[in-house]
């Protein structure tokens, strides 16, 4: 593992995005020296499982540092993560609003959205995301049922190498920002998720420059105290260490 790559890494991402905030997605490398490291870089961390918050847990992380991402949670991890502490949490349903609800009560809550994936190497919107007249009607779902919805959240992508999906992803997640003030919501939370590409076999667009992007996007487009949340989770660590392993067949 290459410790001066994923300090150099982590330096670089949220750098061009204002009033943003990193959270590492532990599922990318949950190795504790990685995390032990990102650790005492400060960053929070994005968990999806028992076994990833009892890591963090070990090692003493507020559960300030921490939110959860993944719209569909077993009962268990749901229930080990409130009593945590935990805080944040997405969703893309009427049913797992319902669980936050039982569960994690009075827990802010952003809904994932469906955006196009065309240009990543691991489309994701197929599995997770609703289209923005069921997201309208879930934000306020969640909010009769004693959550506070707070935001918006979406994920281009893993290994995205087109700078321009952000642009279509933040237009449809402005659209639903609008639709949610309309049902008298006030929404100050905007989670672009990952999917920020590394170098595999050829060049791909910086890091840099998707953000410069992104931040005049959302400059443009949202309220200027809104809140971003970032979730790298390859982008930080993917290059920073070689995978060896015996081919047996093909």
């Amino acid at each position: 593992m290459d410790r001066e790559k994923i300090r150099e890494k982590a330096s670089i991402i949220g750098k061009n995005i204002n009033n943003s905030k990193v959270f590492y997605a532990v599922k990318a490398n949950p190795d504790e020296k990685v995390i032990k490291l990102i650790n005492k870089l400060n960053l929070g961390f994005e968990i999806a499982s028992e076994g990833e918050l009892k890591i963090l847990s070990a090692l003493g992380v507020s559960p300030e540092r921490i939110i959860s991402s993944n719209p569909v949670k077993s009962l268990s991890f749901l229930k080990m993560a409130s009593s945590y502490g935990v805080n944040y949490f997405a969703f893309d349903s009427a049913e797992e609003v319902d669980k936050l609800a039982r569960f994690a009560p009075g827990c802010n809550v952003y809904v994932r959205i469906a955006v196009p994936n065309e240009d990543s190497e691991w489309p994701l919107s197929k599995k997770f995301g609703v289209e923005l007249d069921d997201a309208a009607g879930l934000l306020s779902y969640a909010g009769n049922k004693g959550l506070k919805p707070c935001g918006i959240t979406f994920h281009v992508g893993s290994q995205c190498t087109n700078i321009y999906s952000w642009n279509t992803a933040l237009d449809k997640t402005k659209a639903l920002w609008d639709l949610a003030e309309k049902k008298g919501l006030r929404l100050d939370t905007l989670n672009i998720g990952g999917g920020y590409p590394i170098n595999y076999t050829k060049n791909v667009v910086k890091v840099e420059a998707i953000e410069k992007n992104v931040n005049s996007l959302i400059y443009d487009k949202f309220p200027k105290d809104t809140k971003v949340l970032i979730e790298p989770g390859r982008a930080v660590v993917g290059d920073a260490g070689i995978f060896v392993a015996s081919v047996i067949g093909k």
